[in-house]
This record gives C-alpha cells, sequence and structure tokens, in this order.
C-alpha cells in the first residue's frame, strides 16, 4: 500500500516537473493561447452558470444559488404541456422556412447582382439594399413617418 502511495507521488511530481518545463519551453505560445482562454471562459461557459435556473423554484430575491432545487420539475412540465407539439412544430417549421427562404435569398441576390452590366445601376442597388444595415431602425421609422405625412414626399409623389 505505501508503494502504491509513492509511485502515485512520484508519477505526479513527474508530471508537474514535465508541465513546468514544459510552459518554460513554450511560453510564448501560452501567452498567444491566453486571450482565447480567457474569451470562452467569460463568454461561453460563464454565461453556463445561469443554466441552473431551468432545474431551480428561481426567485430573484434570493438569487441563484439560494433558490431552491426542483430537479426536473420545469423540464418535466414544459415537454408534458398541451402546447409543447405547437411550439415543437412551430419552431422546426420556422427555420426549416428560414433555411430553404432566407438563407439562399442573399446568395441569389448577389450573383443577379453580380451580372448587371451597368456599374452605376449596380452600386445604386447595392447601396440602397445595404442602407438599412448601416442605418439605425429608428431612423427609418422616422423617415418613412415623415415621408408618408399629409405633406410628406409619398403624398407630394
Amino acid at each position: 500500500m505505501a508503494r502504491n502511495t509513492t509511485a502515485s507521488t512520484l508519477i505526479r511530481v513527474g508530471f508537474l516537473v514535465r508541465l513546468q518545463r514544459d510552459f518554460k519551453k513554450n511560453k510564448y505560445k501560452y501567452l498567444i493561447v491566453l486571450p482565447v482562454v480567457i474569451f470562452f471562459l467569460i463568454f461561453k461557459y460563464k454565461p453556463m452558470y445561469g443554466a441552473i435556473i431551468a432545474f431551480k423554484d428561481f426567485r430573484p430575491s434570493l438569487g441563484i444559488l439560494d433558490s431552491p432545487w426542483v430537479g426536473f420539475k420545469h423540464l418535466r412540465s414544459f415537454f408534458t404541456d398541451i402546447y409543447f407539439t405547437r411550439l415543437l412544430r412551430n419552431t422546426v417549421t420556422i427555420s426549416m422556412l428560414n433555411i430553404i427562404f432566407a438563407f439562399p435569398a442573399p446568395i441569389i441576390f448577389a450573383l443577379l447582382l453580380n451580372e448587371i452590366r451597368k456599374d452605376k445601376f449596380k452600386r445604386t442597388v447595392q447601396t440602397v439594399t445595404y442602407l438599412p444595415h448601416f442605418i439605425s431602425l429608428v431612423i427609418i421609422c422616422g423617415l418613412i413617418k415623415s415621408f408618408s405625412t399629409s405633406n410628406g414626399v409619398f403624398n407630394d409623389i
């Protein structure tokens, strides 16, 4: 028994020595990887802490950790709800329609724009179609509202 303890201690010490030697040898590689590791810890693993709310009877006054643990109670009630099949069907339908129509639309539009010979018209169409991505939705809604008033541009035309 004492021999197993000594062997495991030697293995552990050997591992730590090799790890220390590797870190000294490759310290700049570890420094390059450090921002990526920090990014994943902050933006990928830290939010998973909040996923335990599904297994707790969450009360904001108690916080996540102090709320009572209920296990699979909420998940069971969700999967046995009468609206579950409708929710699942709607979600799958919307996702499939998005894949069928919304995914290829910009690709087809880009291919069609590529076939236009008039550069001025092509650039104008590109600018008009990309404009909503750069201008805030609030500004666009304000412009539409002001254009469609009784003395706006739309009514003047």
